[in-house]
């Protein structure tokens, strides 16, 4: 049969009911929630910061010996793509702030401050998984992603400068960044025709 009869539905929504008052009881009853949270919180940020401070210190390192291809552009590619350095803040003020909110709030407003943490350390988690890939050797795959996602703007000279000025670029890399360089172009040289 592929209807419930109403009796069935009916009972369907008062177990769906029933469940949901057992939730909001259990948050509700939940004090050191915000403690848990932002212990998390303060532990993955222990682990990112010290991550985050040698793989700089290694590119500024490079960056000042001038001897390393794609200095410039790994800068960049760290930056923006490997630690998202715009989306790391507001995802670490995500784990923190709603919990400002959780003695005055009421369980259904807890259980959102709970989801907005819970994505906020979920970012961190990525984040560091991100640092991981990276420091195994990854840097390829975060390159080509920034570059497609590149758009004109004062980095991008920049980077594409960093990419054509290294000097040994394994073929099947060098084949991929002319693809992304060149349908970059053809992009904007289709804008160009279409302002004038």
């Amino acid at each position: 049969m592929l209807f419930f009869d109403p009796i069935q539905r009916l009972n369907g929504l008062e177990a769906l009911r029933s469940f949901i008052q057992e939730v909001i009881r259990l948050v509700e009853g939940l004090n050191e929630l915000p403690s848990l949270f932002h212990n998390i919180g303060l532990a993955l940020l222990s682990i990112l910061i010290p991550l985050a401070i040698a793989i700089l210190i290694d590119v500024y390192q490079k960056k000042k010996d001038k001897t390393e291809d794609f200095v410039e552009l790994d800068l960049q590619v760290i930056l923006d793509c490997v630690f998202q350095i715009r989306r790391l803040i507001v995802f670490s003020l995500l784990i923190f702030f709603p919990f400002a909110f959780w003695e005055i709030s009421y369980a259904p407003l807890r259980v959102l401050e709970m989801l907005l943490s819970l994505i906020g350390i979920y970012f961190l988690i990525r984040t560091i998984l991100n640092v991981y890939r990276w420091t195994k050797g990854d840097v390829f795959t975060f390159r080509f992603s920034y570059l497609e996602k590149l758009e004109k703007s004062p980095d991008f000279e920049t980077a594409w400068k960093s990419v054509w000025s290294s000097k040994e670029i394994a073929m099947q890399n060098e084949i991929r960044f002319f693809k992304i360089f060149s349908s970059k172009i053809d992009k904007m040289v289709k804008q160009y025709e279409e302002r004038h």
